[in-house]
This record gives structure tokens, sequence and C-alpha cells, in this order.
């Protein structure tokens, strides 16, 4: 692994093939659990995401209910590592070597209230500084070839379960596919999506269903998720 992402003991995969398992374990490519989540899973579950109000200057910080789900799932994880995929399409994020400050996907633009217009050189500074902020903010592709699935590609890495919410802050979207190193349960969280798909065993399904906060419901392979085409 290289590239340290930002949370103690994470890093970006060096390739792919630790998510080679799953393409052939899903139904397609559609909006159902199966088309999301591999199959051989003994029970399922939907957890919904809610809408989060986020003021116009800030990044939203809409992953509390991920911190909840994570704290389920703790128990039945262990110390052992975990694996993200993170949709390689976020704005956020910035090819390898380019300059964060000017890379495709994000820009800054200067605005002023009613009244005096100003300098050019005072909008020039103000969108240095701006592209500086936004410099810190995005994130750098990593080196390693995306896990390609259908009609979607992602950046992996691997961590402790917490690192799961390692782009806090940065990125507004949580990783799209979760799975610890025995597979024997997995989140997938579809882009746009407004509910997540969680497999795994009976007693991990009936506590994420039990969980206060959640608001999650039993379901099956055939469940169609609620994704914002």
């Amino acid at each position: 692994m290289s590239d340290k992402l930002p949370q103690a003991g994470a890093a970006w995969d060096d390739d792919p093939s630790a998510g080679a398992w799953i393409e052939p374990l899903l139904a397609g490519f559609g909006t159902s659990i199966g088309e999301n989540l591999p199959a051989g899973y003994p029970a399922h579950a939907v957890v919904p995401i809610p809408d989060v109000d986020v003021p116009v200057d800030s990044l939203p910080d809409d992953l509390a209910w991920l911190d909840t789900l994570l704290a389920v799932i703790e128990p039945f994880t262990g110390d052992q590592p975990v694996h993200c995929g993170l949709w390689e399409g976020w704005a956020e994020l910035y090819d390898r070597g380019a300059d964060p400050r000017i890379a495709p996907g994000m820009a800054v633009h200067v605005a002023w209230p009613d009244g005096e217009r100003p300098s050019e050189a005072e909008q020039a500074a103000a969108r240095r500084r701006a592209q500086e902020r936004l410099a810190e903010l995005r994130v750098e592709r990593p080196a390693a070839k995306p896990l390609e699935l259908p009609h979607r590609r992602y950046h992996l890495w691997t961590g402790p379960l917490r690192s799961v919410t390692a782009f806090r802050g940065l990125i507004a979207a949580p990783p799209s596919l979760i799975w610890p190193e025995d597979r024997s349960w997995f989140v997938s969280v579809p882009i746009y999506s407004r509910e997540a798909a969680v497999g795994g065993p009976a007693a991990l399904v009936d506590a994420v269903v039990a969980a206060d906060g959640l608001g999650a419901r039993r379901a099956d392979p055939s469940t169609v998720l609620d994704i914002d085409d």
C-alpha cells in the first residue's frame, strides 16, 4: 500500500484485487439490493440516509447515520481489516499529479454584495485565497488502477473499521462499497442513493434493524433501493 489516507492505519490499496470477488456475485446492474450487494448473505436490511440541512458555506457532514451503523457492526467485525471502495466520479477527487487549485471537477468564483465593485487586484487576491483553500479540501486519486464493476469504477483503501469515514470533511459522500477481510458482511451505498443496503448474518441484520436512530428495515435481494437517477 502507498499514499496514506487521513486516518491512522489506513492506506490506498496497491491494486483492485481485494474487490475482484464482488462482480461475479452481482445480479447485473440496477437499483435492487441484488444488483448492488454480492449474493450469498443470509439476511439483508435497508438503512435510510437522512437529508441534512447544510449552510451554504459549509461542506455537509451527513455521516452520522454511518457512525451509528458502524457502531452496530463493530462487534461482528473485531479488529480485522476493512475494505472500502470510493466512486471515482466525485468532484472532490482530482487526477494524480494535477494542481488541485485548477484541476477539473471544482472551481472557484468571486462574488460580492451589492455596492462598490472590488478592484481587479482584490478580485485576483480573493480568487487565489479560494484556490488555496480548495487545494486543502480536495483529494488526489491514488496511483492504483480502480476496481471495475458494471458501469462504475472505485478507488479502494484498507484500514480499521473506523477508516470508513476517513474522508469526512473532505468528501461528503461515503464509500459505496464496504466489507471486512472475511467478507462476513457487506454494506453498499450506491451513488446518489437515499438508502444503503446491508447484507450479513441474521444476528448482524437483527442488530441493524433494532438499532435506535437508524430506521432500518428488513429486505431481500429483490428490494429496490431509493436512488436519485
